[in-house]
């Protein structure tokens, strides 16, 4: 199943069904597999922690996890009704985000464009200090639904400008999201 610009299947390319492992493309190349994406609340909840980015994600040298999170919310929101909340649970270091502490501010300001409810940042336990996990739920609503569809909607125009794989450096990164953030408060 196609989400717009990212590819969302099952195991060997099946269609997807809840509880299976999810395996997201861009055409046929693999960007990441969840696995696994377990169910929750009588079924009326996924939870997305179990994040395996492939090579070609590692090593890129800008963060499309955030795009990937927001196409599994699209997808799941417009191929599954009975889905009414997406638990999240953000740990994975990335480098090209900066410091620990620019990363949680980056993953819990996305997560507060789109309305995620709980965000909270907290130190990771077993881990260097400065990397935080970054966690809370997307709850399905009309608003939030369309807050994550503008968000997703400016991730897949800075994607569809810059494919994975090409050498072209980004514009802005996490400073220039901060800032933008900073602005709309003021």
């Amino acid at each position: 199943m196609t989400t717009g610009t990212l590819k969302i299947t099952g195991p060997r390319a099946a269609p997807y069904a809840l509880g299976q492992p999810m395996y997201v493309y861009d055409h046929d190349r693999l960007l990441a597999t969840l696995d696994p994406v377990p169910l929750r609340n009588s079924g009326t909840e996924i939870h997305v922690e179990a994040f395996n980015p492939a090579r070609t994600v590692r090593e890129e040298r800008r963060h499309v996890g955030r795009l990937i999170f927001l196409e599994i919310c699209a997808f799941i929101s417009d191929n599954f009704p009975q889905i009414q909340a997406i638990s999240f649970i953000f740990s994975r270091q990335v480098d090209v985000l900066g410091i620990g502490e620019a990363q949680a501010a980056a993953r819990s300001e996305t997560m507060s464009r789109i309305g995620a409810l709980d965000v909270r940042i907290t130190p990771k336990a077993n881990a260097q200090p400065g990397h935080f996990v970054v966690s809370g739920v997307w709850a399905y609503s009309e608003q939030n639904y369309a807050a994550m569809k503008t968000v997703l909607a400016e991730e897949r125009a800075l994607y569809r400008e810059w494919p994975i794989g090409s050498r072209r450096r980004a514009r802005g990164g996490v400073v220039t999201r901060l800032r933008h953030l900073v602005s709309r408060c003021a």
